[in-house]
């Protein structure tokens, strides 16, 4: 609750002092045990930076599975065909890696991942340098490996808590910078 207060009160979430985005679509995934819904904050900020918020259609996220693997990269899919323009993935947490498996099967559909805290320890392969890869987390998330492994990734940590990663005012900050760059390919 601190940092969804901090997030309310900061200029950044009324975007006072971000950027305007360039209308590409953002596939926003919410962690284990999450809903679309729990990720309301960030996709009404994502819209009102000039962005396209996508929910992942996932009623609930019970846990990491080729089905959901397989729907969300039909979602990804579906919007980069509709628009022209590669998607970038927002996870959290599980939803972090399974944004990373779509990006892995999908990466002429995907500009760009953001995972907030993913358990990368259980992640397998790399993702190719076309997509770029930002890993942000904090301290308590070490355990299980959320920094990204391919060259090309960023690794940033933050302060604050697993669960109000996708919530903090400094992941807003970051992510106001990262969906300002250029998408790779162009």
């Amino acid at each position: 609750m601190a940092e969804l207060a901090s997030l309310v009160a900061s200029p950044v979430f009324w975007t006072w002092r971000a950027r305007g985005g360039d209308g590409h679509s953002v596939l926003v995934i919410p962690g284990y045990g999450a809903q679309d819904r729990d990720m309301i904050a960030m996709r009404i900020w994502l819209k009102r930076m000039g962005y396209r918020p996508v929910k992942s259609g996932l009623d609930v996220n019970l846990g990491w599975s080729e089905e959901i693997v397989e729907k969300l990269g039909l979602r990804a899919e579906g919007e980069f065909r509709s628009s022209g323009r590669r998607v970038t993935l927002v996870g959290h947490s599980l939803g972090g890696l399974e944004a990373r498996s779509v990006a892995q099967r999908r990466p002429h559909a995907v500009r760009s991942l953001i995972m907030l805290g993913a358990p990368l320890a259980f992640a397998g392969g790399t993702i190719l340098p076309s997509v770029a890869i930002t890993s942000i987390y904090v301290s308590m998330d070490l355990p299980y490996q959320p920094k990204a492994r391919e060259s090309h990734a960023e690794n940033i940590q933050v302060k604050g808590s697993h669960g109000g990663l996708a919530v903090n005012r400094k992941v807003y900050l970051l992510l106001a910078e990262l969906l300002g760059k250029p998408d790779l390919l162009t």
